[in-house]
């Protein structure tokens, strides 16, 4: 596998998770009960996965290989996705602090998860095709195929670093059936 193949594989994951998102924000706001620990493990997905593991590869390798093979092209647009970054932290913490261990949460509770929820998945649906459809493809086009390679080789090293060995896995299966849940 090549390295821009595997974050292109990654945002079909995280794409998943935010149909389960909008899912779960649709209950939210129609009044019905959603499971804490669905929610729970959904924004350990957007920790985990979608921050610490996926934006740091970009962040850490893809972005800086990029800006040194195409200079002031690449850094513009790079700057903008890491600004989205940044503000997708913003949604996810936010989440985070509403998620409530009570079985029955509090309106305001449902109200910050469906908010940001909801902002947090138009953010991250553009950004998304922004980097699938742009970056992405300037980065097939101006990295060799040994670039490429070395990208992916690196960009596993992050994952064990990041996460650890098995955690990509882990919460795969998690989003899957969480999957098998909310988007029957």
């Amino acid at each position: 596998m090549m390295g821009v193949e595997d974050l292109r594989h990654e945002h079909t994951e995280i794409t998943l998770m935010l149909g389960i998102l909008e899912k779960i924000c649709e209950l939210l706001d129609s009044g019905k009960e959603v499971d804490p620990e669905h929610l729970k493990q959904l924004h350990d997905f957007m920790v985990v996965f979608v921050d610490q593991c996926h934006h740091s590869k970009e962040e850490e390798l893809l972005f800086p290989t990029l800006e040194s093979i195409n200079g002031g092209e690449a850094k513009k647009l790079i700057d903008v996705l890491i600004q989205e970054h940044e503000a997708g932290r913003k949604y996810a913490h936010a989440i985070g602090e509403a998620i409530s261990d009570k079985q029955n949460m509090d309106l305001m509770d449902r109200s910050k998860i469906v908010k940001n929820g909801r902002y947090y998945i138009k953010l991250l649906v553009q950004h998304i095709d922004k980097e699938n459809n742009v970056l992405f493809t300037m980065a097939e086009k101006k990295l060799s195929g040994k670039q490429n390679q070395e990208l992916f080789e690196s960009f596993e090293i992050v994952e064990k670093e990041k996460i650890g060995m098995g955690k990509h896995e882990e919460l795969h299966e998690m989003l899957h059936r969480l999957a098998g849940i909310y988007l029957k």
